[in-house]
């Protein structure tokens, strides 16, 4: 009976606790890419019950009514902890934590290493940091996550491609670093589809380069490209619209109107000579039609007859409108652009293959009236097993991109008219509307006079954008075929043939009838380059000993051809935009090259007990572009880790601590005939060709340049992998720099080019990030980095101790009083210090000035340099359940920028400066007998105080080429992307039958320049084009176009 009534009271306890317990279930899937995770442990905390998700990543698991805390974790995974509540369904997201497992990198030559291993410093982003806001360039999307890389970009729009300098320059002048796609060479970074990349490594070090030879003298940017997972067909599409808009803006004064005056003209009907429409305007008011500048009459309304009023068909010919301003006619004149990126990729794998397919299509509209952009990407990746230890890798890869609109940057051109010479009181609606009348006839603002209204300096921008275009079409080409082959275990042989191939053309029209000559231009290039490549390499593993031996070959040849062709003289049939319809003889000019490069070069790699690493590496090639005298260049490396915390008997706080240090010679790359002298075509003679001698020589024996490198740094991790933190110094001797040297005229000659020179690079750079909080749904994920390079001229030329960079005002004459400054490499100074007129001033630091009150200059003072004292940036991302907040913060200390904006828009009277009181509480603009005017008060050259005050055009035009006036900090502080974004949760997505992942978010690209020195300027594009943003261009702007920001929308689907 005792045992009945136990049994029974047991039952019933039983049943009352079932009633109280329920059931959570759920699916988990990957935060990077939305694909289900098995196998994940799903464990109530605090207690033995769990469960694991099946192989759709689904879980079911019983749990007490009161609920508690579910705990996810798998290997190489972030645990989970989610509270369970209310909830009877709970999906989540993990994510990859790096600091479980080994991080695996692709190095040198596309072989992929235990990065711990590495004897030197790289640094890898994976595609979800690299796609936050999905941005379509490459080099931009690095922005603020690589330390010691620098980007350098213009403005969204004009579509162009940002530059970057890793570490900053050798020797006397930079170049691109070498980009690498799956073991491909590929010469234009804007070719590479961003939906196809995986993971972008970049190699910052000599050593790290070496064995790529003289093409990765300034680093290597390694990519490797998206694979399938093994399982089922894996399909994923994405659309991003986005819609980009003028960021940054100089600030314009809204008070005066064009003029060179403050006073009115009238208008005199002559009866005889106008048209009648015209009468009613008889002793109009009518300002000077013929000025660009706005030091013209106050903007106060009155009825005035302005530039359509004499142009027949428009709606105000022979009309009056009040002279008022219109304070977004700049602003207006821009458009809203959008893009819109969709996104296909097919992927499927098994035991034995690889294959990925991924198509993208980019369309754009730019924020430029009548410019836009279509980019087209096609890849394939596939990779099988032929037969036991025979493998094929291929890939092939498309890219087009057709490019419309007028996007030329620098004086002259369409920034310059509307950011530089414009005038406050024009209608950007009347200038849209009748830029073309339907006679033919092109209108402007700036007309000559009354009766004469074609243009004088500028065309109607409309004009600029509708009628003067140019286009342009590229076409790239490249892929990869490859067999491996494992001899015996270990013991593998490769082949590999690449070829990237590029054709393109290019247009540009001059419309008759507009401000300049009609004209029509053609351009045509393409290259070709064919690598051939042989590799084997050895790996084993002893009981305490590593060892990877690599030893091959390569073949490289390049080939190229370029033709350009332009009208002279005009057109002979207005716009017959053909190159037979040229008046005079058009202009021709072709370029072939070719260029061979023979490689042999061999690594070793040694490991012991994991603790101690030795690398070597040499590479030899012959190049047919040195002279046959010493047609070869070796470059050696060598490189060691030491992995301390391995010997501590606790890494609690050091969870890993590791040395290293290296040192490698790299060489510079001749360009091909550089040692070739270049006999030009002359005009002909009596119906015979005419060449002639080229005024400069080179050296027969020239050869390339080269850099002896030495890296150290230190990589740490504490408080198990939670904080991480690498540091790397380097020091650069770079010898034997290109340079041409100035010669007496009388040799026949003006340079010689030789083999001269020898600067020094110095620098660091440091990274620290982790996860500083791991707290059940929410995690926060940070990297921050900093980086500081100088390049120091040691030695030129016996007799020489400096020479020019490049001039400071692009696009126009530098010449007479309009001045130039200039960048220079002096020995004792920096590369890129910055030169030109100064401020002079007494030893109190008082202002000098003339007897006409106008400040003094002494020449060739030193203004600043072109590169920063410090880059660098931060990469956040925070996570809560569904939710993810992902931003980068990009910065640079120091550098400096000449802006010719702000100097143009203070000549011509368009910036705000020019307008308001003076310190005497007078309007600036009011004539200085009548208190207006302004003052640079200072001393004369006698030490007497200035008490002159000039009129307030005077003023400003005398610092026009004062160099030191328009330079400023070039610091910056930018949110440079951000994503706010929504996984939605797969229980949702189960109920379609299809759609197995799935997430949208608000992206922006360029958000907001939080700090800047320079008014009205972005200092983080400014850069005219990719060769001057590796070089010079980064520190000038003149007539660029404003900055732009994208804000949108992406969507994600997974199938």
């Amino acid at each position: 009976m005792k045992k009945f009534l136990l049994l029974s009271f047991m039952l019933m306890f039983a049943g009352f606790a079932w009633a109280q317990d329920r059931t959570i279930t759920g699916k988990v899937t990957s935060a990077e890419d939305g694909s289900t995770l098995p196998g994940v442990n799903v464990i109530l905390k605090g207690t033995s019950n769990g469960t694991v998700t099946d192989i759709d990543g689904n879980y079911r698991l019983t749990v007490p009514q009161d609920g508690g805390t579910l705990v996810f974790s798998f290997v190489g995974l972030q645990t989970l902890e989610m509270p369970i509540g209310n909830q009877t369904s709970i999906d989540v997201s993990m994510a990859s934590d790096v600091t479980q497992l080994s991080e695996v990198v692709v190095t040198a030559l596309n072989v992929e290493r235990d990065k711990k291993t590495l004897g030197y410093a790289t640094q890898e982003v994976q595609s979800e940091n690299l796609r936050v806001a999905r941005e379509q360039n490459l080099n931009e999307a690095l922005a603020g996550k690589i330390a010691g890389v620098q980007v350098v970009s213009g403005s969204g729009a004009k579509f162009g491609q940002a530059a970057i300098r890793i570490r900053g320059v050798r020797g006397f002048s930079s170049s691109d670093p070498l980009y690498v796609v799956d073991g491909l060479p590929v010469a234009d970074p804007s070719t590479i589809n961003m939906d196809n990349v995986a993971s972008i490594n970049v190699l910052k070090g000599a050593n790290a380069a070496a064995l790529y030879g003289s093409r990765a003298r300034d680093g290597v940017v390694i990519i490797t490209s998206k694979t399938a997972k093994e399982g089922a067909v894996q399909i994923d599409f994405n659309n991003t619209t986005q819609f980009e808009s003028v960021a940054v803006i100089p600030d314009y004064q809204n008070e005066y109107g064009g003029g060179y005056s403050q006073d009115f003209q009238t208008f005199t009907f002559d009866p005889d000579r106008d048209d009648p429409a015209l009468a009613a305007l008889d002793g109009a008011l009518i300002p000077e039609f013929y000025a660009d500048e706005s030091w013209g009459p106050k903007l106060d309304g009155r009825q005035v007859a302005q530039w359509d009023a004499f142009t027949p068909g428009t709606e105000g010919y022979g009309k009056t409108r009040p002279w008022s301003p219109n304070p977004d006619n700049i602003k207006d004149f821009f458009e809203t652009g959008v893009s819109v990126q969709n996104s296909l990729t097919v992927g499927k794998a098994g035991d034995s293959y690889n294959v990925t397919a991924t198509f993208t299509n980019i369309n754009r509209s730019g924020v430029l009236p009548n410019t836009s952009q279509d980019r087209n990407f096609l890849n394939l990746n596939a990779s099988v097993d032929l037969a036991k230890n025979l493998k094929l890798v291929t890939m092939a890869n498309y890219n087009k991109t057709n490019t419309f609109g007028n996007l030329f940057e620098g004086y002259n051109s369409i920034a310059s008219n509307v950011n530089q010479w414009w005038q406050r009181q024009l209608d950007i609606d009347l200038l849209r509307k009748y830029y073309r009348m339907p006679d033919g006839r092109y209108t402007s603002w700036n007309i000559n006079s009354a009766r004469n209204s074609t243009p004088l300096y500028w065309d109607n921008p409309y004009t600029t954008m509708y009628a003067n275009t140019s286009e342009a079409s590229k076409e790239v080409y490249n892929g990869k075929f490859g067999l491996s082959y494992e001899v015996i275990e270990g013991l593998t042989l490769s082949a590999m043939l690449n070829r990237y191939y590029e054709t393109g053309w290019g247009e540009s029209r001059i419309a008759s009838g507009t401000l300049d000559q009609d004209n029509f231009s053609q351009n045509m290039y393409e290259n070709t380059e064919d690598n051939y490549e042989f590799i084997a390499r050895y790996e084993k593993i002893f009981t305490n000993f590593s060892v990877s031996v690599l030893a091959g070959g390569n073949i490289r040849k390049n080939d190229g051809r370029r033709q350009s062709m332009s009208t002279v003289g005009g057109l002979s049939v207005p716009d017959l935009y053909n190159i037979s319809a040229s008046v005079d003889r058009p202009s021709t000019s072709n370029f072939i090259y070719e260029r061979r490069v023979n490689s042999m070069f061999a690594s070793a790699s040694f490991g012991f007990k994991e603790i101690i690493f030795l690398d070597a590496s040499v590479r030899r090639d012959w190049d047919s572009v040195l002279p046959s005298s010493s047609p070869a260049f070796t470059y050696p490396a060598v490189s060691a880790s030491f992995i301390f915390s391995e010997l501590l008997n606790s890494q609690d706080i050091i969870s890993f601590g590791k040395l290293r240090a290296g040192y490698a010679e790299v060489g510079g790359e001749l360009s091909p005939y550089q040692l070739d002298p270049a006999y030009g075509l002359g005009t002909p003679y009596d119906g015979n060709p005419t060449m002639g001698v080229p005024n400069s020589l080179v050296d027969p024996t020239l050869r390339a340049s080269t850099t002896a490198a030495i890296e150290a740094g230190i990589e740490l991790s504490f408080l198990n992998n939670r904080i991480r933190t690498d540091f790397s110094y380097y020091y650069y001797d770079n010898e034997n720099e290109i340079l041409p040297v100035a010669v007496p005229a009388t040799t026949g000659i003006t340079n010689y080019t030789i083999n001269a020179g020898k600067t020094y690079t110095k620098g660091w750079d440091a990274t620290i990030g982790g996860t500083p909080v791991r707290s059940g749904a929410f995690t926060w994920d940070i990297n921050f980095n900093i980086a500081r390079s100088r390049n120091v001229i040691e030695d030129i030329y016996p007799g020489i101790d400096a020479i020019t960079l490049a001039n400071g005002f692009r696009g126009t004459s530098t010449s007479g009083g309009w001045g130039s400054p200039t960048a220079r490499a002096k020995v004792g100074e920096e590369w890129g210090t910055i030169v030109g007129r100064a401020f002079r001033r007494d030893e109190s630091g008082n202002l000098i000035v003339g007897a006409n009150g106008t400040p003094l200059y002494d020449a060739n003072q030193v203004l600043g340099n072109v590169l920063p004292d410090f880059t660098g940036g931060m990469f956040n991302r925070l996570t809560f359940k569904n939710f993810e907040l992902s931003f980068t913060l990009d910065w640079q200390s120091g550098g400096t920028i000449h802006s010719i904006t702000n100097m143009f828009n203070a000549y011509s009277g368009l910036g705000a400066e020019t307008v308001g009181n003076n310190d005497r509480g007078n309007p600036m603009r009011d004539a200085p007998s009548e208190g207006g005017g302004l003052s640079f008060g200072g001393v004369f050259e006698d030490g007497t105080p200035n008490d002159i005050y000039l009129d307030v055009d005077a003023y400003w035009k005398s610092l026009f080429a004062l160099h030191e006036r328009w330079m400023y900090d070039a610091s910056y502080v930018k949110l440079r992307e951000v994503r706010l974004g929504y996984n939605i949760p797969t229980s949702l997505l189960d109920r379609t039958g299809f759609i197995k992942r799935a997430s949208i978010a608000f992206v922006s690209n360029n958000t907001w320049l939080i700090h800047s020195n320079v008014p009205g300027i972005d200092p983080s594009q400014i850069s005219g084009d990719t060769r001057d943003a590796r070089n010079n261009g980064s520190w000038v702007d003149s007539g660029n176009l404003p900055a732009t920001r994208t804000v949108g929308f992406d969507i994600r689907l997974g199938f």
